[in-house]
This record gives structure tokens, C-alpha cells and sequence, in this order.
């Protein structure tokens, strides 16, 4: 039998109005992208913006504000959900608010509702959908559809899955164009992904087996292009930087050479440096204004603005005698500006920050071990909003419980880390591949901190966080689903 259906041309695209039952439905966006049919007529519709008629449930184009079929006044379903770019929620590029990159900072609120009914042995507010075993992270934009959607990346298979907002289930994207862009993570931490914003849609720039990977993703129809800049396997993070996307990979002779790519273009350079290889690649870069640091167990690879605007690239190795400790936390940033990064003797084992970026560093020794999230620390379970080393000296193993801390909001200064027991110090947590408890915390500046959930996963330091839908989200490769948390917004 046939379809009775007639189109309709509109400014959000092109529509079919069944004649039948009078439904609508998108066929394809105005720029001519087809609607992949594996998508219900409702997820097409929240997708695509569309407005709802609260007592039947209809759904109509967004550019009707009545129900041509009862007069009734539609519903608009449209959020202001903020993006999320793995791994701390900000971006580096023009738009965003202005914050020292790199660190485990995010301009989005992290306080808790309801947070005197929270407790260690609460409950989520709300899980996802489960994802196939993997390294997920998750990333929230528009993509160029009318509401906020949920991506889910998994960089060593190359992946994309997106959650569809009324179906409630996760869909692969499809490869379109180009080759795959998996790699395994020869350090997991130093994972991370610029978001480039474009009319219509948005550019994910993340590092590949060959090189610069742009990923385009279209999600209306269930798809992604991708391009790849540059060659060799990436051994760092990508970094949008004085309006160049910059990606380190190995080079000739066992050094390291920089592919810089400006967004929009096929073209790119490559930029030569005298830092050799590291071993175990980088870890997460840190930046600002004028430079960039990537660090690694073997030094520091610097690229800087110089006087008269030309970039610069200086490898530091780290001083005699000293070792950094990446494994939890991050580097601590002064108010002048100057990134520090935890260090400890390979002599006598004592704990010492040193002045990154800087030939000649300045190192400043302390006596416990302080993990930080660039700009407050924890010593044990104690929140620190000072200099590190200002704390009080008390030895790493006379801690017997330590706060991990995972991520803090510039906007309330709210910090939510893991309260874990350490009876051998912080640092031995590190050889337990064994599951271990871990209680979520949330602490806010001059108040209780407030636990809100036991965690019991391998290396629980690794979780990732991440903000949607007005919720903090915990994801983690042993936890099936990712349990939710509703935000004080």
C-alpha cells in the first residue's frame, strides 16, 4: 500500500506530513543531510527541535507554535545544556571563559542538590544507558542539531556512539569518509580533544594512529568524516593554541616534531624540536596565553610565543635527582601564573615542587604529598587553598585516609575528589590492580564536605567526570552505567 505523505518545505528542512494519522516527520536538514531511518520519529524530532503538543504527544516543526490539528499552544523543547570537552569540561578556544588549560579545572558548577539528603550509601539520581567495555569519553555539543547530545568516544577502537534523547540508547556512528583513527593509549592520561565550533556543525580534533585526527560528526544521520593531518602515531594530547591546533609525533632521528593545523584548511606544518621520544609519551598539557608544556617522565617540551610573535619549541629536562609524579592529581598554578609540577628525589624519596617551563627552576620542598587540581590541594583529607608546600608537614604515611581530588568548579569552588583509605600512603595505591572503595565527595569552601556515593572499581583515581543534562556524571570502565547526580544549578 502506498505512503500517503506530502512535503513540506521548511527553514528547518525538508518535512513529510503523514495524511493519514497527520504526523510529521523530518526527512532531511535544510543543508540537505538525509535523516538516517534507524531513528524513531521522536528522537528525529527532539534532534531536530521540533515542538510538542503536551496532552497528545505530537510532535510538529519547529517553526509551528499551535497544533494545526487542535489549536493548542506547542510546547518548545529546547535545553541550554553547556558543552563538555574531555577531560575537564573547558575549552581552549575563542568563546570560552578564559582559564589556565590543562588543569582539573571546569567553569561549570559541581555542587549538589539536595546535598544535605546525600550520603556515602546514596543512591544516583539517574544512570545512562550501558556502553560496551571500553575507555569512553564523553563529550556534550550540539553537533549541529538543535539539542545538546551526549557523545561517547572510545579512542582505542575508534568509536562514537551517540545517546539518542528519547530512545534513551546509545547508536555507533558510522565512518563515512576517511580512514580509522583508533590507537592504543600508550598513556591514557594524556588524552584529550579540542572542539572546534563551525555553522552548523562542530569539528572534534583528538589524536590518531596517523597523526591529527578532525572528526566531523553528523548526528541526524548517523555518521562521521574525518580527516586525518599529519603523519606517525600521536604521543600527546592536541592543543588549540594561538589559533593553531598543535600535535606532537614522533619524528625522524627519534625526536619529536609538532603537526600545526589551522581549523578549516587541509594544510598544516610540521615543526621540528630537539626533545627526544618519551618512552611513555605525554602526559596532559598545560597552557596559557603564552606557552604550552607538555611533560612527560623525561622532561618538558615547550612551545612559546616569543618576543616578536614567532613560535619557539625548548626541551627542559627535569633537575638531577628529581622524578614527577603525574599518576593522581595535576600541576599546581601560583597566582603569577607559574605552573608547578610535584616532583620526588630518587635519592631520599622527599617530595618537592618544581617551577615548570624554566631552564633554571626554581624547587621548593615539602614534606607530604599534595595532589592538586591546579589552583587548591589536599594533604590527607584536607583541603588546601594556598601554596602546597604552605600546609603543614606531615608525612605521606601518616595519612590514613587521603582525597583524591578529580575536578574543581572555578564557578563555586566546589571540588569533588575520593576519599580513600591509604595506610601505606598515597603513592601505594598505585601498585593495587585489585578493586578498591572509594567514596565520592563534593567539598565546598568553608563547608562539610559531602559524601554522596562509594565507588568499588580498579583505580578509581581514573574515573571520568563529566556534566549533562544538569547532572554530574561518573563514568569508569568497571562501572556498567554511569551513574548521575542532579547539579544545584
Amino acid at each position: 500500500m502506498e505512503v500517503q505523505e506530502e512535503p513540506w518545505e521548511l527553514h528547518s528542512g525538508t518535512w513529510h506530513r503523514d495524511l493519514v494519522s497527520g504526523t510529521w516527520r523530518l526527512a532531511a536538514m535544510r543543508d540537505g543531510t538525509v535523516v538516517d531511518p534507524r531513528l524513531s520519529a521522536a528522537d528525529v524530532a527532539c534532534l531536530a527541535g521540533a515542538n510538542r503538543e503536551p496532552a497528545s504527544g505530537d510532535w510538529f516543526p519547529v517553526e509551528f507554535n499551535y497544533s494545526p490539528q487542535t489549536g493548542a499552544a506547542l510546547g518548545v523543547t529546547l535545553t541550554l545544556d553547556p558543552p563538555w570537552v574531555p577531560p575537564f569540561g573547558a575549552s581552549a578556544l575563542p568563546g570560552a571563559e578564559s582559564l589556565d588549560h590543562g588543569l582539573r579545572q571546569t567553569p561549570l558548577p559541581l555542587a549538589l542538590a539536595h546535598a544535605r539528603e546525600r550520603s556515602a550509601k546514596g543512591r544516583p539520581d539517574r544512570t545512562l544507558p550501558a556502553l560496551p567495555l571500553g575507555e569512553y569519553r564523553l563529550v556534550v555539543d550540539r553537533f549541529g542539531v538543535a539539542c545538546p547530545t551526549l557523545l561517547a568516544v572510545e579512542p582505542e577502537r575508534g568509536e562514537l556512539l551517540v545517546l539518542l534523547p528519547e530512545s534513551n540508547r546509545w547508536i555507533a556512528l558510522r565512518r563515512t569518509t576517511g580512514a580509522s583513527w583508533a590507537q592504543g593509549l600508550r598513556n591514557p592520561r594524556g588524552w584529550r580533544m579540542e572542539l572546534v565550533q563551525a555553522p552548523g556543525h562542530a569539528t572534534a580534533y583528538c589524536p590518531s594512529i596517523a597523526g591529527l585526527a578532525a572528526i566531523t560528526p553528523d548526528v541526524i544521520g548517523l555518521g562521521y568524516a574525518i580527516e586525518h593531518i599529519g603523519q606517525g602515531p600521536a604521543i600527546g594530547g592536541p592543543v588549540a593554541w594561538a589559533g593553531v591546533i598543535w600535535l606532537p609525533v614522533p619524528g625522524p632521528g627519534d625526536v619529536v616534531q609538532l603537526v600545526a593545523s589551522t581549523h578549516g584548511t587541509s594544510r598544516h606544518i610540521v615543526v621540528p624540536t630537539h626533545a627526544p621520544v618519551p618512552r611513555h609519551g605525554f602526559e596532559a598539557p598545560v597552557f596559557d596565553d603564552m606557552h604550552v608544556n607538555w611533560p612527560c617522565d623525561e622532561g618538558q617540551l615547550v612551545l612559546r610565543l616569543g618576543a616578536d610573535g614567532d613560535k619557539q619549541c625548548e626541551w627542559i629536562a627535569w633537575p638531577a635527582q628529581l622524578e614527577p609524579v603525574f599518576a593522581m592529581g595535576c600541576p599546581w598554578r601560583s597566582d603569577t601564573g607559574t605552573f608547578w609540577q610535584l616532583c620526588r628525589s630518587s635519592e631520599d624519596g622527599r617530595f618537592e615542587h618544581v617551577q615548570m617551563a624554566k631552564a633554571a627552576p626554581e624547587t621548593t620542598p615539602i614534606d607530604a604529598l599534595r595532589l592538586c587540581t591546579g589552583s587548591t590541594c589536599y594533604g590527607g583529607t584536607s583541603r588546601i587553598d594556598a601554596e602546597p608546600w604552605r600546609a603543614a608537614p606531615i608525612a605521606d604515611h601518616a595519612f590514613p585516609e587521603i582525597v583524591v581530588p578529580l575536578l574543581e568548579s572555578m564557578h563555586d569552588g566546589a571540588v569533588v575528589g575520593l576519599r580513600m583509605a591509604a595506610p601505606d600512603g598515597a603513592l601505594a595505591l598505585l601498585h593495587h590492580d585489585e578493586p578498591q572503595r572509594a567514596v565520592l565527595q563534593v567539598e565546598v569552601p568553608d563547608r562539610q564536605p559531602v559524601p554522596f556515593a562509594t565507588l568499588e572499581v580498579t583505580r578509581p583515581w581514573l574515573a571520568q567526570l563529566f556534566v549533562h543534562d544538569g547532572h554530574l556524571w561518573v563514568a569508569h570502565r568497571d562501572l556498567p552505567q554511569a551513574p548521575g547526580w542532579k547539579l544545584a544549578l
